[in-house]
């Protein structure tokens, strides 16, 4: 039996069975036959009753979900639409493809960017004929002293031959990809024109995905050398290279960060090199992170250091000498007096 026939055929049967058993109690007389038929009309009318509060309720429930989910989209400035045979929209696509409830393929396609055009055309032709997802990000056909206004399109194509999905402003995070990108372009530009700061850029896996002019001339890797290679087959010793690979592990998964500090690492050709190495994990477009290490060469500082030090044991052997001569000079003259 079907499932939404198995609660009326149950209550059919409880119904029988009960004005049975009244018949059987009270007999067949009119009296009885009239009671049987006020029991009835009560049954009914409550039955009844029950049926249309639920069907309020329901309706109730619908109403507010709507409510909510049209605030939900305004906020998101989201908007859905249906396509057989012609496009049918909701209020909010509407909005913001600014035309009516109805729209025609080509009308929809009118709306948008000549640029944009074609990638919007074959998206839609391939989910409406091939039944292939939707997805393609276009502007929408605006007069040339106006902002643009990026919208994202999505959907689906279902069994049934139609197809649904969904239009979204996407304009203020199209804004801060670019503020991003224009950062992002500043910072390699600025470390780029800075002869002596080497900076290395690496993914999560350690992998180079940045390696600067300076990085060249300190390390011995060209760009092309060093992109894709594994940090710790470039530059690190292979003392360190187990602690460094659990510290930048441990950082990119919420631990404390590298500190900057002063270590010898090493050049291509397996010579040491003295570097103060800052270090900062950023996010890149795609939310994904990202170290990146400013290392400025102190092997001119380390030499400095070095002929400090000799010059400094130069000078405490030549104490140490004058100190061992001096009593020898102080005896010689008692001895003449």
């Amino acid at each position: 039996m079907h499932p939404t026939l198995v609660r009326p055929a149950i209550r059919a049967g409880l119904y029988l069975l009960c004005a049975g058993a009244w018949l059987l109690v009270w007999g067949t007389g009119a009296l009885s036959i009239l009671g049987l038929l006020l029991l009835t009309a009560l049954l009914i009318f409550f039955l009844e009753r029950r049926h249309r509060l639920g069907r309020e309720r329901l309706r109730q429930g619908l109403r507010r979900t709507s409510l909510q989910l049209e605030q939900a989209q305004r906020d998101a400035i989201l908007g859905n639409w249906e396509y057989e045979q012609s496009f049918a929209l909701s209020p909010g696509a509407q909005r913001i493809l600014g035309c009516s409830d109805e729209d025609s393929l080509a009308g929809l396609l009118n709306r948008f960017h000549p640029a944009d055009r074609n990638s919007v055309q074959r998206g839609l032709e391939a989910l409406l004929v091939g039944g292939t997802a939707l997805a393609v990000n276009a502007r929408l056909n605006l007069p040339s002293d106006q902002s643009p206004v990026w919208l994202a399109l999505r959907g689906e194509a279902q069994p049934d031959g139609r197809s649904f999905g969904t239009v979204q402003d996407i304009s203020a995070q199209k804004r801060d990809e670019e503020a991003l990108r224009a950062s992002e372009l500043r910072f390699r530009q600025l470390f780029e024109q800075t002869p002596r700061i080497a900076v290395q850029g690496y993914d999560r896996q350690r992998r180079v995905i940045y390696w600067n002019h300076a990085s060249e001339q300190l390390y011995g890797y060209t760009v092309d050398q060093a992109m894709g290679r594994y940090l710790e087959d470039l530059i690190i010793p292979p003392a360190m290279r187990t602690q460094v690979i659990a510290d930048i592990n441990n950082w990119m998964i919420g631990g404390p960060a590298i500190p900057a500090s002063e270590l010898t690492l090493q050049r291509r050709d397996g010579s040491p090199v003295t570097v103060f190495s800052s270090h900062l994990v950023l996010r890149n477009l795609h939310n994904q992170l990202e170290l990146y290490c400013v290392d400025i060469d102190f092997s001119a500082l380390e030499s400095a250091r070095d002929a400090l030090r000799q010059s400094e044991n130069r000078y405490q052997e030549l104490l140490d000498s004058l100190d061992q001569h001096a009593p020898q000079s102080q005896s010689s003259h008692g001895e003449q007096g």
